[in-house]
């Protein structure tokens, strides 16, 4: 560089996202300037040619832009601050609802290692003593919380992960100090009541009250244990509440660690003493969490009251406090993670299918009867809609045909999934998998050479074809099962020749009145081609002057037959 008190400087950009590199200085402005548009020429995205001037009296220079050629770069978008300010500036801050689901987050591992949940560690000064010594955990936190911050906001990295230290330093100092000072009180089930009211008036008293609670858990890592000593407390101020009801904050606070509890995967096991699979466990949590709709459901449908037997022992315990409004945080989550589960890949019975298509009827009932308001049923359905394509994958439907004995099976278990299918593309895929079984050769073969009576399979024929049309499938799907399971009905019956034996049977015209009505009217056979003969063969009968006169004679039978003859269009509704 030049020491005179004027020079030229050459930069250029080899990529439009690429740093300014100096390439050349000197004191010939068209030396520089013919350097800067050969460079362009042989594909540097930029150059930039600058006169430098020097002062003097400062011995600084200043910087003049003469010449500015090539690919702009787009100018970065202002760092903005976030919308909403979740940070933390004091201890007293990491202990809001977002700072403690922050802390389980981030520290996941390390908790799970210890066996305790974020609540415990925030109130506990052997935890905050044994998270302070790790060294390694802290950091590993300070820069998953600083990085995405400076990101956001444009703050120096360094000074956010500063500030991050500092602030755990302080809160970690805090609680060691308040557990060495004594200030967090012996909590017993003989003494809850006393040392709740004595901190009523406390300026911390859940903080104060927090760590008495948390010292009651120390020393027990498994969670039906933590539970059961939380219930003994809640249970305790719960029925304070009647006489004492501005007490109500000490219960609010043993919801917090008892809604971490139950988050935890292996908690609900451990409180049953089985592991279960993830279709009963969202069965449990229904019944706990909307344990009100659940028994209203139960009464009318014996498949809910099997599914959703009653909850005893601690559930029944947490089951009767949320029944009573007291626990509305628990509800809230536990519906919250039933609504994670819906959209997880987890099969709730992976061992049995048919298992899995009647329990997701069955929470399909529950959950949407829980709903608060339209807005929460629409998310619910779209969740039961996300599993039910679950089920008419490829994979599914081969575990559920797979133990199938016959193909008459096999299209049984697919219209038990079409009725139960939520989501108009579901249904149709549905509907495509039993086409292809109804369509078969094997499943006409079947239906006509099968060794039982034409009378039971033409009824099972018909009881397909009510169940497709109950399934309100679309419209060409339904109706191309329906077809096919009509004209399967008709070949049967010529097979065996059963109009014809009907006729010449030696059944009285009333009992062969009734038989082809049951025909013409869907209910002893598959609407089709027969129903259409047996409907031409009542209408011949009903112009017998004898038949009808034995119709107005008993008036009973005719009360009986009325509906059948209303439903094959014999008869005006």
């Amino acid at each position: 560089m030049s020491h005179r008190p004027v020079h030229y400087e050459l930069f250029s950009r080899r990529t439009p996202q690429s740093s300014w590199v100096l390439e050349m200085a000197s004191e010939s402005r068209d030396q520089v300037v013919a350097a800067a548009d050969e460079m362009l020429k042989s594909g540097r995205a930029a150059v930039r040619v600058t006169k430098e001037m020097l002062d003097p009296d400062s011995g600084e220079y200043s910087s003049v832009t003469v010449l500015d050629k090539g690919v702009a770069v787009a100018a970065k978008k202002p760092k903005l601050a976030p919308t909403t300010d979740t940070v933390c500036t004091s201890p007293q801050d990491l202990y809001s609802a977002l700072a403690r689901e922050k802390v389980s987050r981030l520290l996941e591992d390390w908790l799970k290692l210890q066996g305790v949940t974020a609540f415990e560690l925030l109130h506990r000064p052997d935890l905050a003593e044994r998270l302070e010594a790790s060294g390694s955990e802290l950091l590993h936190v300070v820069q998953k919380l600083a990085v995405p911050e400076s990101h956001e906001t444009g703050q120096a990295l360094h000074d956010l992960m500063r500030r991050w230290s500092s602030l755990f330093d302080k809160a970690c100092t805090r609680l060691i100090q308040d557990g060495r000072k004594g200030l967090f009180p012996e909590l017993t089930p003989e003494n809850c009541l006393e040392v709740v009211d004595r901190l009523h008036d406390h300026p911390e008293r859940a903080y104060v009250f927090g760590g008495a609670l948390a010292a009651t858990l120390k020393g027990q890592r498994r969670p039906s244990v933590k539970l059961e000593t939380l219930l003994i407390h809640a249970g305790l101020i719960n029925a304070w509440l009647d006489a004492h009801p501005e007490r109500e904050w000490a219960l609010q606070l043993i919801e917090i660690p008892v809604v971490e509890l139950f988050a935890a995967r292996g908690s609900l096991n451990d409180v049953l003493g089985e592991e279960m699979d993830l279709g009963g466990a969202m069965m449990i949590m229904t019944r706990l969490a909307a344990g009100r709709e659940v028994d209203l459901i139960a009464r009318a449908d014996a498949r809910v009251a099997r599914l959703t037997p009653p909850l005893s022992g601690v559930l029944g315990g947490y089951h009767d406090l949320i029944l009573n409004s007291r626990l509305p945080h628990l509800s809230y989550h536990i519906s919250k993670r039933l609504m994670q589960e819906l959209k997880s890949p987890r099969r709730l019975r992976p061992n049995d299918p048919m298992g899995e298509i009647e329990i997701l009827r069955v929470l399909a009932l529950c959950m949407t009867a829980a709903a608060r308001d339209e807005s929460q049923k629409d998310d619910i359905t779209e969740a039961f809609s996300d599993r039910s394509r679950k089920l008419v994958s490829a994979d599914f439907i081969t575990n559920l045909l797979e133990t199938a004995e016959t193909p008459a099976e096999e299209a049984d278990r697919l219209i038990w999934l079409c009725e139960n299918m939520v989501g108009a593309a579901n249904k149709r895929q549905a509907a495509r998998w039993l086409s292809q079984i109804v369509a078969a050769d094997k499943f006409e073969r079947h239906m006509r050479e099968s060794q039982q009576s034409a009378a039971q399979r033409l009824l099972s024929l018909a009881q397909m074809q009510g169940r497709v049309a109950a399934a309100a499938l679309i419209d060409q799907d339904g109706e191309e099962v329906t077809r096919r399971l009509g004209l399967i009905g008709s070949q049967i019956a010529t097979d065996v020749k059963l109009l014809a034996h009907i006729q010449r049977g030696g059944a009285s015209p009333m009992q062969k009145f009734s038989m082809l009505l049951s025909f013409a009217a869907g209910q002893s056979a598959p609407f089709g081609p027969l129903s259409e003969q047996a409907k031409a063969e009542v209408m011949k009968m009903m112009r017998d002057p004898a038949l009808r006169s034995g119709l107005s004679a008993q008036p009973q039978i005719l009360a009986t037959l009325r509906p059948m003859m209303q439903a094959a269009g014999v008869l005006a509704a």
